[in-house]
């Protein structure tokens, strides 16, 4: 499994490495977002949005009661919130497996809750409260990023994250 950690020190560095991620997408994949409340998901997904060149990106809040929205940049982004779902065919039912065959990008907050929906080469993202040293803008505001990946396609993407987190 190809595994790569960033740490970000404010939300807007959060933000900034989704928007590079989101500059990287072709179209297709699929972004499986993990963490505790307030760890950064709907701040990345965001930044992913801006990244497909969504103008409206500014109004990507996590979609928690609606469960489903979709952003158009040059490439389509279908945002889910699994949280509420008693149940992973709940997501199916939003028309999940068809939204795997188009040219949308998928991202998935609380994914663990539906992991059994998820294709193989999906990007896992755990993000998770890391703790403050000093630097950044604030207590709590540190975050560790850990992309991880069981299938080859991310391996470009991944050595990108990769190098920024080198220069840190």
């Amino acid at each position: 499994m190809q595994s790569v950690e960033r740490l970000t020190r404010s939300a807007k560095e959060t933000f900034e490495v989704a928007r590079q991620l989101g500059e990287e997408l072709a179209g297709g994949e699929v972004l499986a977002l993990v963490g505790d409340l307030g760890a950064g998901k709907t701040t990345f997904t965001r930044g992913l949005v801006c990244g497909t060149g969504c103008e409206e990106y500014m109004r990507v809040n996590s979609p928690t009661y609606v469960l489903e929205q979709v952003y158009q940049g040059r490439i389509p982004v279908r945002h889910y919130d699994a949280y509420r779902l008693d149940s992973p065919y709940e997501l199916e039912d939003l028309g999940f497996q068809e939204a795997l065959s188009t040219e949308a990008v998928l991202v998935i907050e609380w994914a663990d809750r539906v992991q059994s929906l998820l294709p193989a080469d999906s990007l896992l993202l755990e993000l998770s409260f890391a703790s403050q040293d000093g630097a950044g803008e604030g207590p709590g505001n540190t975050r560790l990023l850990r992309f991880s990946s069981a299938d080859g396609s991310w391996e470009r993407r991944l050595a990108g994250l990769r190098r920024g987190a080198d220069n840190e």
